[in-house]
């Protein structure tokens, strides 16, 4: 009796507890960051005398996976025959296909390619070397490549090492030492062989190590580079900043090869000739009766646009000529396009009309059309102001011109800070085109000179009799482009406040726009420099720098 009461007891402070328990699922912990670390070699890294059927091992702190090692893992120099990789664990194995040269450093980089097995975390950089000699090659060379336009650090190129001087070098023949550049643009080569070198930096698309594709990037140095001894690890950061550090600057060669792409006829009159490169010249000659149209070049000079001032009813057939290629075009009249359909409306039969600078302290109001305007001698612009002479409502007459239209400015007296709503009577603008334009209207409120800021640059040429173009930009888009032959200051006014960078190139052949290199013709891209920092500008502010040019 007494023990099955003590047993009741028992089982029912069991159920209590249960019950009241609260069940939770592992947190697991903080969430894995750290790459793999390397905690042993075999054989030793630097190790001399290695056999070519000896098998390498790696070993790490944890288990590993390795990414693509054909495009990853470097050899210099390289082999015919890639390696085999086999991953156990946490143990990264390498057996050699290839017979080793004598008396050689072989390097092996490891870019980016040994991840942990959880969380992905890749190991950026491991250098290993190992020589079938005497002794370790102990040279370098060390660098930067950057975007030659942007001067933005590049990733993921190959630097590639030539023991020579012909021309032919990365076109035909595989490089005695190879690396590859890291996400802020730095590169090293290290453990090769005292001597002079050629040195290249490609963006290798089909991986066979030579610059061999059109639209494969490169950079490179006409001059050879000499290979430096390299300092011990322990040495002091201030000494490994006195050793050589060399600057590359990628480009893409510009396709010289000038194409006329299919026309474009995205409305009715309009037509656009794309070409694939910039045209010095351009001309056409009808083989029909001769139209009537306005002709449009773009800045870049690669896109031709026509707008006739009688859309084309008939087939006509043109010869357009440019500096380097003729072509002959037959232009069909304009086709709408279905407009039944989900999704499909109808094509516009109005002339579309847009505002421009509204508001804006230094610009004047401009409408913007589609399409050229007709002439007209007067029409009406109705403006609301409450604050315009105790007279809210005053109207202001403007014309068209007699010339090639697709912008109006409309110069209206204002006051700063105070709301104005415009409107335009539908039917006062006629397209070539024959469609006129809806009834228009907007509001704004004016700005004032306050609203703006001002940057003084004063620009330091080097004098060397250069011409050099000095770019304002906002946001990735040109604000003001101004060419300059010496030392000036240039003034930005009205600017809005943001941020805004500047930058300088050598315009060595005088067309005002950058052009890159082409190595086929050994011609470097044009000189770019860019202001060391971001200016910001602040309302109602003048903000003076400096800008020296060191070429």
């Amino acid at each position: 009796m007494y023990l099955s009461k003590q047993i009741g007891i028992l089982l029912l402070s069991t159920l209590l507890c249960t019950g009241c328990a609260k069940i939770s699922t592992p947190t697991g912990g903080p969430k894995d960051s750290t790459p793999p670390k390397v905690l042993k070699t075999e054989p030793a890294d630097g190790t001399v005398h290695f056999d070519s059927k000896q098998h390498i091992k790696l070993y790490f702190d944890e288990y590993i996976t390795l990414n693509n090692p054909a495009d990853n893992v470097l050899i210099s120099p390289p082999m015919s025959k890639a390696p085999d990789y086999t991953v156990n664990g946490k143990t990264l194995v390498i057996k050699f296909k290839d017979t080793l040269r004598e008396n050689t450093t072989y390097n092996m980089v490891f870019s980016d390619c040994i991840k942990d097995y959880h969380e992905s975390n890749p190991l950026n950089y491991f250098h290993y070397s190992f020589s079938t000699g005497d002794s370790l090659d102990d040279y370098m060379i060390r660098g930067n490549l950057l975007d030659a336009k942007t001067l933005a650090p590049v990733n993921d190129f190959y630097v590639l090492l030539y023991k020579g001087d012909a021309d032919s070098l990365p076109l035909t023949t595989l490089p005695n030492y190879v690396t590859k550049t890291l996400s802020d643009g730095s590169f090293l080569l290290k453990n090769i062989t005292k001597g002079d070198y050629k040195i290249f930096a490609i963006k290798d698309i089909n991986a066979n190590f030579r610059y061999d594709l059109p639209n494969e990037e490169i950079a490179y140095l006409e001059e050879s580079v000499t290979s430096y001894h390299a300092l011990p690890d322990s040495a002091a950061d201030s000494l490994q900043a006195e050793l050589p550090l060399l600057t590359l600057y990628a480009f893409t060669a510009a396709d010289s090869v000038q194409q006329l792409s299919r026309y474009e006829n995205p409305s009715a009159g309009v037509y656009k000739f794309p070409y694939k490169v910039r045209t010095a010249d351009f001309s056409a000659i009808p083989l029909d009766k001769a139209q009537d149209y306005f002709e449009v070049i773009n800045p870049t000079r690669d896109t031709v646009t026509w707008y006739f001032k009688t859309p084309p009813t008939d087939t006509a057939v043109y010869i357009l000529k440019t500096d380097t290629r003729t072509d002959t075009v037959t232009l069909t009249p304009f086709k709408e396009r279905p407009t039944t359909g989900r999704g499909k409306t109808a094509p516009t039969k109005r002339l579309t009309v847009s505002f421009a600078n509204a508001g804006e302290y230094h610009k004047p109001l401009t409408l913007q059309f589609p399409y050229p305007i007709r002439p007209t001698d007067s029409f009406s612009v109705w403006v609301y102001s409450p604050h315009q002479d105790n007279k809210d409502t005053f109207e202001l007459r403007f014309a068209v011109p007699d010339t090639f239209t697709m912008q109006l400015p409309l110069p209206m007296t204002v006051t700063e800070k105070k709301s104005y709503s415009i409107m335009i009577r539908d039917s006062v603008f006629y397209g070539y085109n024959g469609l006129t334009n809806d009834t228009l209207r907007t509001t704004f409120s004016t700005k004032s000179i306050k609203d703006y800021g001002t940057l003084i640059m004063n620009y330091e040429l080097p004098g060397d009799g250069r011409a050099y173009v000095a770019t304002l930009w906002h946001k990735d888009k040109i604000v003001k482009e101004d060419i300059i032959t010496s030392s000036q200051t240039i003034t930005y006014p009205f600017l809005i406040p943001d941020t805004y960078r500047v930058s300088v190139f050598c315009d060595e052949n005088h067309n005002g726009r950058w052009d890159p290199g082409d190595y086929s013709k050994k011609r470097q891209p044009e000189k770019m420099f860019a202001f060391p920092h971001n200016i910001s500008i602040r309302a109602f502010w003048d903000s003076e720098e400096t800008f020296k040019i060191e070429y």
